[in-house]
């Protein structure tokens, strides 16, 4: 009865224009983090004794680094800009530009390909130059999701979360249990290791959430108390065939206002957004054989198969029935 209810409550609420303002709150970071799948994580620990450099070249996914003593600079090679980054401090970078790192950017930086393979002997834990004045803990992820394409459009390459702001505090406790764990050898560290790493790339967002201040783009977007109800209404109700109106109805705003200010921080407009969101949730239900593709293309709000399998086309490169193959193969190796 409860479920029935449920979704009983949910039709009204969307047939109804009565109950369009009263969309329920939903975690928007998380439901995207979720779908934004880690399929891997590389993490190393490094002990840097006197002036050292190296470079990293581009790369897929996201990195994040975190100081736990001395310091460090980042140069971001495409930009130039360099940052200084302090014990306690973390830095996360979302667009995969290639950056050199050191307690010395004067010195010849060394390849990061030459330290890889030092990583994998030693099981993650080098050090250079005798170590002592620099211990790093850096993490790689890579995902299986477009969404960061979307999601972090217009994010910085490069967020420095200072020890002294107050939000990172809630970080503390995961560096230091991953820090932990990583040393130790006790049983489940792996599996531990393996959980910490994407809380500690929530907690890393969520910090940024709550001290950017100037900055557009879709995490900001989400302190924004209008555009978040836009964006609870396409994540809670992707199968409801949103319009302009509808959802600027949600934000209390003008539709030329919401389009505007949607596209200005989120970077691409409110029904883009909603469609890839819509593909997102259909690779999920992809992976599973317990829908055809039509009712995979029902089921995220297309009324036509033939619509669904071109937008999907267009954004995958390939047609629902192939990705959901080349899932299968993968799953079976």
């Amino acid at each position: 009865m409860a479920i029935l209810y449920k979704e009983i409550f949910g039709l009204l609420m969307l047939k109804s224009p009565l109950f369009m303002l009263y969309i329920p709150v939903v975690d928007v970071l998380s439901s995207a983090l979720e779908q934004m799948k880690v399929i891997s994580f590389v993490s190393g620990v490094t002990d840097v004794g006197g002036n050292w450099a190296v470079s990293f070249p581009a790369y897929q996914g996201f990195k994040l680094q975190l100081i736990l003593n001395g310091e460090c600079w980042i140069r971001m090679t495409a930009s130039g800009t360099t940052h200084h980054l302090k014990a306690g401090d973390c830095t996360l970078m979302t667009k995969g530009e290639p950056f050199v790192m050191g307690t010395d950017l004067s010195v010849l930086p060394i390849p990061y390909a030459s330290l890889a393979s030092q990583y994998a002997k030693s099981g993650g834990s080098i050090e250079q130059n005798g170590g002592g004045d620099l211990l790093l803990i850096g993490v790689h992820f890579e995902v299986s999701s477009h969404l960061p394409q979307i999601v972090f459009n217009q994010m910085p390459p490069l967020i420095h979360l200072q020890k002294e702001i107050q939000e990172a505090s809630v970080m503390r406790w995961s560096i230091e249990q991953f820090r932990s764990e990583f040393a130790g050898t006790g049983p489940g560290r792996t599996l531990i290791l393996r959980n910490l790493a994407p809380i500690m790339l929530s907690q890393a967002l969520r910090v940024y959430l709550g001290t950017a201040k100037n900055d557009k783009n879709w995490a900001t977007a989400l302190s924004d108390p209008k555009l978040a109800k836009a964006l609870e209404a396409m994540h809670f109700r992707y199968q409801y065939p949103w319009s302009i109106e509808e959802l600027a109805n949600v934000c209390s705003m003008s539709r030329s206002g919401f389009c505007l200010a949607f596209k200005t921080n989120v970077g691409v407009t409110p029904l883009e957004y909603l469609t890839n969101w819509r593909m997102q949730m259909a690779t999920e239900l992809l992976r599973s054989d317990q829908l055809n593709v039509a009712d995979v293309a029902s089921a995220v709000g297309y009324e036509s198969e033939s619509a669904f399998s071109a937008t999907f086309k267009r954004i995958f490169n390939c047609r629902p029935g192939t990705y959901r193959k080349q899932v299968s193969v993968a799953m079976a190796h």
